[in-house]
């Protein structure tokens, strides 16, 4: 019996005391709900495995991770069955938790062509637009469609070209009191795929939920926490967009759960500037502390690389707004 214990007691030493903590979790790469995993001995790597199957031009991803052996490490493997693609990309490391962030399989894009366009809905969806070819990360081919709403007043712009796979499928939505805009984003992986647009959806039913609202222009407009709005459709948090490292708030608002996910309020906020999000009547106070000492609250913080083609973006928008 003696034996016994002092072998339970030594396995549980090596699966507990001394072997690696990983995160692990099953999902789209932009939202993985995360849970700590103690690994056994044997185990000496966390793991990130992301997936991108293209099936007929339609792209469907989701990560893997967990404790390793590490027999896979630091590799992309590729299957092409004609119509469908199949990428798969490995990255281990060896500390605790460090298996943590956005991971996308890495999908080789020298022979990856997309239609590139800028303006109207109408003048995008012509045949004879120009084709460039992809670089660097940039590993599917996109279109991004906008309507701003402004006083009444409704524009739709669209945007193709390449980008990469954490812009995909998103539904990006705010409301900060003097206009709001509705992004929708669409890819695929195939040369030339992102033929045609789409009309994004204005949903104008409220939800209930209140918001502190400003879009900060040089004038103090945010510097009083006095003006609200009434969120709609999927715009389901508050936000505050802070500047970063003044902490001066630059827009309060009503915004969608894709915003708080890690992504640009609606392409327009930049890398320098941070953006809070929570959830509750009026939560989006200005006070930046109390974000994290209401229960009612909760609060994700996310800083924004957006690349060239992010950029181009926020010049159109910025000159809709």
């Amino acid at each position: 019996m003696s034996k016994f214990v002092a072998l339970l007691f030594f396995y549980t030493l090596l699966h507990t005391g001394i072997s690696l903590k990983c995160y692990q979790c099953t999902g789209v790469p932009y939202n993985c709900q995360e849970t700590v995993a103690q690994c056994y001995i044997n185990q000496t790597t966390c793991m990130s495995q992301s997936h991108s199957l293209v099936v007929n031009g339609t792209l469907q991803e989701w990560t893997t991770k967990g404790c390793s052996q590490g027999l896979v490490c630091n590799e992309t493997s590729y299957a092409d069955m004609g119509a469908n693609k199949k990428y798969v990309s490995t990255y281990c490391c060896s500390s605790d938790l460090c298996n943590t962030g956005t991971y996308y399989a890495r999908v080789p894009v020298a022979s990856l062509h997309c239609f590139n366009c800028s303006g109207s809905n109408e003048s995008c969806a012509l045949q004879n637009l120009t084709v460039i070819q992809c670089a660097g990360m940039q590993d599917r081919c996109m279109t991004i469609t906008t309507a701003s709403v402004k006083g009444g007043l409704r524009t739709d712009t669209t945007l193709k070209g390449c980008g990469t796979g954490n812009l995909c499928d998103r539904v990006l939505e705010y409301n900060a009191g003097n206009a709001r805009l509705y992004t929708a984003t669409s890819c695929c992986g195939k040369t030339k795929c992102n033929n045609g647009t789409t009309r994004v959806s204005v949903k104008d039913n409220l939800n209930g939920l209140q918001c502190y609202a400003c879009n900060e222009t040089g004038k103090g407009e945010c510097k009083v926490v006095n003006t609200t709005v009434q969120c709609s459709g999927s715009m389901t948090y508050c936000m505050d967009a802070v500047g970063f490292p003044r902490g001066n708030t630059l827009m309060r608002g009503c915004c969608s759960k894709d915003v708080c996910l890690g992504l640009s309020v609606s392409l327009l906020v930049q890398a320098s500037q941070k953006f809070y999000c929570c959830s509750g009547n009026l939560c989006n106070n200005g006070d930046v502390e109390s974000y994290f000492r209401s229960s009612s609250c909760r609060v994700e913080i996310s800083r924004y690389a957006l690349g060239l083609l992010i950029l181009s973006f926020t010049c159109l928008l910025r000159a809709l707004l």
